[in-house]
């Protein structure tokens, strides 16, 4: 075997370990990532009463439709809007 065809083999394989990596990233890093931020989410709304509160959601954007300021702060403790979850 000539040093050219090694060397492409070596790239080739290079390449297709690469894409594996990319590949196996893409496909399990997103699941792995929102599992993990849920359940930091969780585990920060113990602490303040939002967490089982109706208005309260797990979207990034607006967590709470009605006090989206004082959602999962200090001021959340005495939400006059609270209203339980069933």
């Amino acid at each position: 075997m000539s040093f050219v065809q090694t060397l492409s083999i070596v790239v080739c394989l290079a390449i297709y370990l690469v894409s594996i990596f990319v590949f196996l990233t893409v496909c399990i890093g997103s699941p792995i990532r929102k599992f993990l931020t849920t359940q930091r989410l969780k585990q920060h709304s113990q602490r303040f009463p939002c967490g089982s509160c109706h208005y309260f959601s797990q979207e990034a954007a607006l967590k709470c439709a009605v006090r989206p300021i004082e959602v999962m702060t200090e001021d959340a403790h005495n939400c006059r809007d609270f209203v339980a979850r069933l």
